[in-house]
């Protein structure tokens, strides 16, 4: 996968990350390390991009100014290695020669660059996506069937001008749904989330506490008083 998005884009990002052994699946802060997506011009990478913006600085060019100038995104490891399983798993089969009914035998490939000229895609009766072959389980299927998408809420945008991993509220967002993002932090940030319960639950508890003792008091003594007049105490 980290092939074929440098031949899709010009850029190899590489893959992040190992998961290690035994793998961690601890998915880190969302950035351009980690799956968002960001704009990479003139020399320089932004979560997003304004250049008509008045505050902007010096160095924020129009893009297209530079020649390199790309949209790019890279997915963590494990994220890479679910889209290539679900590409491999779904593409395999799926598709059969028109001619004569049969499932033709699959290139072998190590990027989606090497499946440009294999005849069984466009030969496919399925849709034009399907006939775009490409690399996953280094075999050449027709089509891409896994897709990306942003696990974060709409009303979280990146901030314009700024580099990837910084985020602002959109003042515009309508509200139909509550504002959630994945749960995870940095092990750096240096902090734990809780839920606030209120008073009510320690007062619940500090009674409750003191009831049990006063209880237990009473039921111990009534046991001594009891083994003292069976003179077993």
């Amino acid at each position: 996968e980290s092939a074929n998005d440098a031949t899709r884009t010009g850029f190899n990002l590489g893959i992040g990350q190992p998961l290690g052994k035994p793998p961690n699946f601890y998915v880190s802060v969302y950035n351009h390390d980690n799956g968002q997506g960001f704009v990479a011009a003139s020399g320089f990478k932004y979560g997003a991009m304004d250049s008509s913006a008045e505050d902007k600085e010096d160095y924020v060019k129009d893009y297209g100014d530079n020649e390199n100038d790309v949209f790019l995104l890279r997915p963590s490891l494990l994220e890479m290695s679910l889209n290539g399983m679900l590409n491999d798993f779904l593409g395999r089969g799926s598709f059969v020669d028109s001619n004569d009914g049969t499932a033709p035998d699959l290139v072998d490939c190590s990027s989606s660059n090497d499946c440009s000229s294999v005849s069984y895609c466009s030969s496919s009766d399925s849709s034009e996506l399907a006939a775009i072959s490409t690399c996953a389980g280094g075999k050449c299927i027709c089509g891409s069937r896994a897709h990306y998408h942003p696990a974060v809420d709409e009303a979280i945008s990146p901030a314009a001008n700024e580099a990837p991993g910084w985020f602002t509220i959109d003042e515009n967002d309508q509200g139909v749904s509550a504002m959630i993002t994945e749960p995870f932090w940095s092990s750096f940030v240096g902090v734990r989330a809780y839920n606030d319960a209120g008073k009510g639950v320690g007062i619940y508890a500090s009674i409750s506490g003191a009831l049990f003792t006063s209880i237990c008091i009473f039921v111990v003594y009534r046991l001594k008083k009891g083994l003292v007049k069976e003179k077993v105490y």
